[in-house]
């Protein structure tokens, strides 16, 4: 297992935009913590990496949030 440390909100960001790069149709990715711990955050960030104009909401209300104008469609959900 590798452990990355992130310092704050523009590094989380950062990172998922990264990651978004190398997500292809079908991808899932699990983001499990608590309230408050970046999941939104890093969502965020792989939506920019995606192409995504729209703001990114935590879902914690509406159970899923769908974003289909970037490269791929991203699913933003609460289970």
């Amino acid at each position: 297992m590798k452990q990355l440390t992130l310092n704050n909100s523009n590094e989380t960001i950062a990172l998922g935009e990264r990651m978004a790069a190398d997500l292809r149709p079908g991808d899932v990715v699990v983001l499990n913590g608590d309230l408050g711990a970046g999941k939104t955050t890093f969502t965020k960030g792989i939506a920019k990496g995606l192409g995504i104009k729209e703001i990114i909401k935590s879902p914690t209300f509406t159970i899923i949030h769908e974003y289909q104008d970037g490269r791929i469609p991203l699913y933003h959900m609460d289970a």
